[in-house]
């Protein structure tokens, strides 16, 4: 395993990091519950993911039970030998869109204590303001979630504080604005082989001495073999594309996950990536992909770009989730 400074934090994660989404069943390889053969499986698989070098965890609120269930995987590993990622502003995840968000002072500051609560401790090492830009003005960013973090942090309950969003330009548009030093930036899908619209910002990041985290290095499940949930929102031809790459690595005996994953997680535009795993197996496959391609591995992985997703030119959907989830807003 490699690890890497966040940005000019003292974090030094390692370069692939755990994504607890997974605990809550977002996808499909994943059925995780209280049960005890559940929670088996789970520490096993923490249990690997630290054996194998990982050391840095991300979570949030949103994600229904994979708090609560990531606290029982960390429970028996010293505290200090991991990195706690955790989030504010979008929750209840099971619950109607008017309730989703909540970007308040107070909110921030009770979702941060809960955070400590459930995890029994007493610092998070990264909190992220989730999503912000679905909060109806940016100055309540501004004006409350910013101003909450950073008191926690002046007490030492927070470490550092950053910010995520789907749309790069927001997270660009809150540095500028923000007195209140933000120390990463994460957003997700924009380095996968699909979408490598994140390259063309990495210099401003770094200029900024901001910490750049990159998420769903699958595309959130389009870039496996088992394909995309169903909430996905890629377009068709976006769709068809990860098909048709799926297929011809198959004709070549290889694994489009590893060739996602590595072509993601290796590359230098980015401090760390992070990726869900379902399973013990998926963790030491993940650890693997880090690893140098062989010759077929990469005249595939040049093969798939050049004459399949390259073409494409895509830059993602923009902001079509909160689009939709203004109309869904509209309708009650």
């Amino acid at each position: 395993m490699k690890y890497k400074r966040l940005g000019q934090t003292d974090i030094n994660a390692s370069i692939l990091a755990f994504g607890a989404s997974v605990f809550n069943n977002f996808f499909k390889d994943s059925n995780f519950n209280y049960s005890p053969e559940s929670l088996q499986d789970l520490k096993n698989i923490i249990n690997k993911a630290f054996e194998l070098g990982i050391n840095y965890f991300d979570v949030a609120p949103w994600y229904g039970n994979a708090q609560n269930l990531l606290a029982i995987g960390l429970k028996d590993h010293e505290r200090s030998s991991y990195y706690l990622a955790t989030k504010v502003g979008r929750y209840n995840v099971d619950k109607p869109p008017s309730e989703w968000f909540d970007f308040s002072y107070q909110r921030t500051i009770k979702s941060v204590e809960d955070s400590l609560k459930l995890f029994d401790t007493n610092y998070i090492d990264l909190i992220q303001i989730h999503d912000f830009e679905f909060a109806d003005d940016i100055q309540q960013i501004l004006n409350e979630t910013l101003p909450a973090l950073n008191e926690l942090k002046l007490k030492g309950k927070v470490r550092y504080i950053g910010i995520n969003s789907y749309l790069i330009d927001k997270l660009k548009e809150l540095i500028e604005l923000s007195p209140i030093k933000i120390d990463t930036a994460l957003t997700y899908t924009h380095l996968t082989l699909d979408d490598t619209s994140l390259i063309e910002f990495a210099d401003y990041f770094r200029n900024k001495g901001i910490g750049l985290i990159n998420s769903a290095p699958l595309s959130m499940g389009l870039l496996t073999e088992t394909g995309p949930p169903n909430w996905h929102r890629a377009p068709e031809k976006i769709r068809d594309a990860a098909i048709k790459a799926s297929q011809y690595c198959k004709s070549r005996g290889v694994s489009l996950s590893k060739l996602a994953l590595h072509f993601s997680a290796t590359n230098q535009n980015c401090d760390i990536t992070i990726v869900s795993m379902a399973s013990v197996k998926f963790v030491e496959e993940n650890i693997q992909a880090l690893d140098d391609l062989d010759e077929t591995e990469k005249s595939t992985l040049e093969y798939i770009r050049q004459n399949i997703f390259i073409p494409l030119n895509y830059k993602g959907y923009g902001d079509a989730e909160l689009l939709s989830y203004k109309k869904k807003l509209a309708k009650k």
